[in-house]
């Protein structure tokens, strides 16, 4: 099925108002990795990395 301008339009425009990015470089052993596991367990790249920072947020004490 061929998506319309206006359907690709509409979507950078939600996207743009409703996400933001995080690019990060990692070596290919950790992005292997981290695919491995993504593709394993049925989840997004950017689900799991969401997930894994809440975790570490809620689990690690702030340094004050």
């Amino acid at each position: 099925m061929a998506v319309s301008k206006a359907h690709i339009k509409a979507s950078n425009k939600y996207n743009k108002e409703n996400y933001k990015k995080i690019q990060a470089n990692v070596k290919p052993d950790d992005y292997d990795m981290i695919n491995d596991y993504c593709k394993k367990n049925d989840i997004s790249k950017a689900k799991f990395i969401v997930e894994a920072c809440k975790y570490y947020i809620e689990n690690h004490n702030e340094k004050s």
